[in-house]
This record gives structure tokens, sequence and C-alpha cells, in this order.
């Protein structure tokens, strides 16, 4: 009878252990340090992995903005009964209004009106022409584009409160080396 808890009569209790899941042993610690280690490991790889993904391969410090790219790219992906395909489209990169040529024409039939569209468009920026009047009188502003330009034409009639975008006529209201023609109508 080694122990004061025991009752006279009663079988010896069996010896007493330190609890399994407690800090008895290093090997648990051990196991959950290098389990740690591993999870960082995974997370600096996937990190590294998405970086390398979303690099855009500019050179500079961290957040210069780089020098931007003349063709971003789209990429998208359709998904039909049970397969997939994935198509990439190029986008151009926007051209700078100073690189867009404008010409002007009055076909409003009141004066000074190409002028100070002339002039507000040159405060944007655009490289604008001598301004003139249309050979007729129209109703409502268009902007014809030069073959191959409609995209800057079209990003040009956007700044212009009511004006639409139409393929150039045959013959062309003037003769012009102008990317886009605005005829000011009324």
């Amino acid at each position: 009878m080694n122990d004061p808890n025991e009752l006279p009569g009663q079988e010896p209790s069996e010896p007493r252990h330190a609890p399994s899941g407690g800090g008895g042993g290093r090997g648990a610690s051990g196991f959950s340090a290098a389990r740690g280690a591993a999870l960082i490991a995974v997370a600096v790889l996937i990190g590294v992995v998405l970086l390398n993904a979303i690099d855009d391969g500019n050179t500079g410090a961290v957040g210069d903005g780089g020098t931007k790219s003349t063709t971003p790219s789209t990429t998208t992906t359709t998904v039909a009964k049970g397969s997939a395909s994935t198509t990439t489209t190029t986008k151009p990169a926007p051209v700078p209004p100073a690189e867009v040529s404008v010409l002007v024409l009055n076909g409003s039939g009141r004066a000074g009106v190409a002028g100070t569209l002339t002039t507000a468009l040159k405060a944007k920026g655009y490289k604008t022409l001598v301004p003139n009047n249309a050979s007729s009188v129209r109703a409502g502003t268009v902007v014809y584009p030069k073959t191959g330009k409609t995209a800057v034409c079209t990003t040009l009639a956007a700044g212009i409160p009511g004006a639409k975008v139409q393929p150039m006529p045959v013959p062309p209201p003037t003769t012009t080396d102008a990317d886009c023609i605005v005829v000011v109508g009324s």
C-alpha cells in the first residue's frame, strides 16, 4: 500500500504516466515545425509562380508604371459541351490625340462653329488642321474616318456631343490627308 489514496484490500493501481498528447516528448512538436516549414515553402512557391504569371516584364522600380505596352491582349475562354477552347485577341493600344489629325468642316450654316470645335479639339491635344466650310448644310454632326482610322475617330466622336461615326462617303467631303473629318451639322 504505497498509494495513500488506495483503500485497504484494493489491488494496487497501475502506475501513472504523463498524458500522451502533452509536452512529454519532442516528436509532436518536431512534426508541427516540419509541417509549418513545408506550408511556408509551398506558399513561397505559389507566390513566385503568381508573380511570374502577372509580371509584364517591365524594368525599373516596383510601382514606377514601367513602359506602356503597345499591344495589350485579352484572353477569352469559351466552354462548350465537354470541350474547352481558348481564343486570344490582340487589341491595339490607344492612339494618343497628338497622333490623330482632324479636319473640322462647318455644315451648320452658323458662322464660327468649325473654328470653335477646332480650338476645343486642339486643347484636348489633337493635331488639328485649318477649319473650313462644308459644301452644304447638313443635320447632325458626323465623323468620317480615313481608311484604317475607325478606332481613333470613334474615340474622337465620343468627345463631341451628338457626333456619330459613319463610313467615308464617295467622293469625300473634301480632299485632305486628315485621319478624321468632322462635319458639324445643325
